[in-house]
């Protein structure tokens, strides 16, 4: 349930969700200070319970709408942004605690950004202007791009993305969208990624041919 605060006065909520847009903005801001308001907004579900605008009493029903929005009602911060937020390490991590912690936050938050994610218009391939939440997504290696697909042509595969069960890039290999792609780093590394997706005969192959064997 939301509340709506007369005056300047903000609710409890909108008071949390202050704080951590004021760490998130802070220069030099602890990305442990930043992760762990994060962490509490995502567990008590602090985004559903603050008005969703200035005249607007009704909370927000899309995750990326309260990162999106202006405060005090939201976090003023763009998805791209988020996504760096989450790539950080908390200092803390080493404890078992604060990791599994840090850890279902960044699980919950990607299961509800593809949850916002919307079917893909288009059938086949997505067009550049196929629209995924106010957004374009046109890059074919991007994880709300797989989304918006499955959600079109495969809703129970895209389901199990959402959950957490499987990435979207393994889904997208599952539906041959996706070429197993190998990096050439070292010989060691390059010959146990062969062997992952490559059978004997045709690891046999590639050796005469590299080695120019008729």
């Amino acid at each position: 349930m939301t509340r709506m605060v007369s005056g300047g006065d903000l609710t409890p909520e909108q008071r949390r969700v202050h704080r951590v847009e004021h760490i998130l903005r802070r220069d030099g801001g602890s990305p442990g200070s930043a992760l762990e308001g994060l962490a509490a907004i995502v567990e008590d579900e602090t985004w559903r319970k603050v008005p969703s605008g200035p005249s607007r009493p009704e909370p927000f029903t899309s995750f990326r709408r309260f990162v999106e929005a202006n405060p005090p009602f939201g976090l003023g911060y763009s998805i791209k942004q988020l996504r760096a937020l989450l790539q950080l390490q908390h200092p803390g991590e080493g404890a078992t605690e604060i990791r599994e912690r840090m850890e279902a936050m960044r699980a919950e938050v990607a299961r509800l950004i593809a949850e916002d994610v919307i079917p893909a218009q288009n059938v086949g391939r997505p067009e550049a202007t196929s629209n995924v939440h106010a957004t374009n997504i046109n890059r074919s290696d991007s994880s709300e791009y797989v989304v918006a697909r499955l959600k079109r042509d495969d809703p129970d595969l895209a389901e199990r993305v959402v959950n957490g069960e499987i990435t979207a890039n393994a889904a997208a290999r599952q539906k041959g969208w996706r070429k197993p792609r190998v990096v050439l780093t070292s010989p060691e590394s390059i010959a146990t990624a062969l062997r992952r997706h490559l059978g004997p005969d045709d690891i046999a192959a590639l050796i005469r041919l590299l080695l120019n064997e008729p």
